[in-house]
């Protein structure tokens, strides 16, 4: 490190400044339980192979609730990567084993392309909205 890196003095070092973990808000879940039971996992942001064990960890913490159906709202998803497809087929075969029902809402090309490209699509009940 020289003088040169170093703030002048009395001016504040701003050189962390904007700076965060890489990953930090690339993906928000939320979860909300409706009238007869169903959990909806609301995913918002990119499923990628940084994000999808966090998207995995919250929708095995709700299978095991063993809801009457599991919603996974993917409207809000900018990217779907490979790593994100898989939690969804393991998510669905955990849904089957349990006997609970999975819905995807997808709504957007960025969701509905990779499913489509790799023929997963037919594994799932795909709806474009929340109600049934």
């Amino acid at each position: 490190m020289t003088t040169s890196d170093l703030p002048a003095e009395g001016q504040p070092d701003v050189s962390n400044e904007g700076t965060e973990a890489p990953f930090d808000d690339v993906i928000n879940l939320s979860t909300s339980t409706g009238e007869n039971g169903e959990i909806t996992v609301t995913v918002v942001g990119e499923v990628d192979t940084f994000t999808a064990p966090v998207l995995r960890s919250s929708l095995d913490t709700q299978l095991e609730q063993s809801p009457p159906e599991l919603v996974i709202d993917l409207s809000g998803v900018q990217f779907l990567g490979s790593a994100g497809l898989a939690v969804l087929v393991e998510t669905q075969k955990s849904a089957r084993a349990k006997d609970v029902a999975l819905r995807l809402i997808a709504t957007t090309r960025a969701v509905t392309r990779p499913l489509e490209v790799t023929g997963l699509i037919d594994l799932f009940t795909i709806a474009d909205s929340p109600a049934r």
